[in-house]
């Protein structure tokens, strides 16, 4: 396994010191719970990230509870009615509030961030004890202070379905492959067989954005403006979205999708689509549909030019929001999330997680029941550099993702969709500046 990139982002993944968690000094913790636990205690989570009852209550909301038998947890689940600036609008309470990186700015735009420093030096959180690249990141999409801490991390990987590669008699992806040899044995799975459309390679369309391999920015910092009209844009572009849907089946896939690109229920439930770039979590969110698939996983496929290079981190991060009730509360559940307790409890179940700390670094799938997959393909590559975020990335990204479909079908010349890209993000900038 290559390891290279532990020291240079810090991760430490396989190495250091045994490092408390953000648990320290239990009695004071136990006091300031067993007093709120003395009152009514009732906290309202939303997702950023649209996760599903399910998916929340075994991400977080079974563990919280046990911790915390006394606290009311609930959940808001997101559907097109509910987004969060309706919420707030409508004066629904938001306690905590937790969304990966890419989409975490929506919590400042609705108002609700909350400078956490003073409550973490309350509840004594050692703030040491977390990843430092981790760390840094939640202060860059903090305005310099800190709104949330990370609570789980992802990178991208490939997920592959066995049964396809085993039916037409293709050989297995292995870790370390180039784009280029995964878009090869992406063409030989790319067919029409017995009337069903199978797919060889879909990636997904926004993570390989926000995470891109060349640490690109959508909005540079020191100019305020849309970086997308450029040659490294371009070569993504090309080999994430155009390469993969050069064959007419693929066209075809995307035609008998109302136009939208194939995607999770083409790999999950129609068991269509043989190899899947996604985030790492898939098993842990998904956990019976991945049950139903014979699949495993290899590392994201990388650049000749940048080998060994994958994903950028991807950060979960959970703010205690200024709407929060009681603040001492919903920190101490936030507290609890980055302790090694709930962390190493993570790991087990192949989440990502956030501390320093080599014991639980190693915990990771010990108890996961997909121990037995090849989850040592999530730490194969070095992590690209963290890119830099702005406020404006949620408006701008809408204008990267638009064409994606017309590049795709062919029905739009690349070099033309990133110029008319640039024009619209620009012009959203400009928007978000006025307002």
């Amino acid at each position: 396994m290559r390891k290279k990139w532990l020291s240079s982002l810090g991760l430490c993944l396989l190495a250091g010191s045994m490092t408390s968690a953000c648990s320290q000094q239990d009695g004071e913790s136990s006091a300031v719970a067993k007093t709120e636990a003395d009152q009514p205690v009732e906290l309202f989570f939303y997702s950023g990230g649209g996760d599903t009852t399910e998916a929340f209550d075994a991400r977080f909301g079974d563990a919280i509870r046990r911790k915390f038998p006394g606290y009311d947890i609930k959940y808001i689940p997101v559907d097109p009615n509910n987004r969060i600036q309706q919420l707030v609008t409508a004066g629904q309470r938001i306690d905590l509030y937790y969304g990966s990186i890419g989409v975490f700015n929506e919590s400042i735009t609705a108002g609700l961030q909350l400078d956490l420093t003073d409550l973490l030096k309350k509840h004594n959180v050692d703030l040491n004890a977390l990843e430092p690249t981790l760390l840094e990141a939640a202060k860059t999409v903090s305005d310099g202070k800190l709104y949330g801490l990370p609570v789980f991390n992802n990178m991208m990987v490939t997920y592959y379905n066995k049964a396809l590669f085993q039916r037409f008699g293709v050989p297995f992806p292995t870790d370390g492959m180039t784009w280029q040899q995964t878009l090869e044995l992406a063409r030989k799975l790319t067919r029409n067989d017995g009337g069903k459309q199978y797919t060889g390679l879909v990636v997904s369309p926004t993570h390989v954005l926000r995470m891109n391999q060349f640490s690109l920015p959508y909005v540079d910092p020191k100019n305020e403006r849309a970086t997308i009209n450029s040659d490294l844009w371009k070569k993504m572009y090309e080999t994430y979205y155009t390469e993969p849907a050069r064959d007419q089946v693929y066209k075809d896939r995307i035609a008998a999708l109302n136009n939208k690109l194939p995607y999770k229920d083409d790999f999950l439930k129609e068991q269509s689509l043989a190899m899947f770039v996604y985030l790492s979590d898939l098993q842990s969110i998904l956990p019976a549909e991945m049950a139903n698939l014979d699949w495993d996983i290899v590392s994201m496929p990388v650049f000749e030019d940048q080998p060994e290079v994958g994903s950028q981190p991807y950060p979960t991060l959970m703010s205690v929001t200024n709407m929060a009730k009681n603040k001492d509360a919903a920190m101490e559940v936030l507290k609890f999330l980055v302790s090694e307790e709930y962390q190493t409890y993570a790991a087990q179940n192949a989440t990502v997680p956030v501390l320093q700390s080599a014991a639980v670094q190693n915990a990771l799938g010990q108890s996961a029941a997909f121990k037995d997959k090849n989850l040592k393909a999530i730490f194969y590559n070095k992590l690209a550099p963290l890119s830099a975020k702005s406020k404006y990335d949620n408006a701008v990204e809408k204008a990267y993702t638009k064409p994606l479909v017309d590049i795709s079908t062919g029905k739009l010349d690349l070099n033309s969709a990133l110029r008319t890209a640039e024009e619209e993000a620009n012009l959203a900038i400009a928007q978000e500046k006025a307002k």
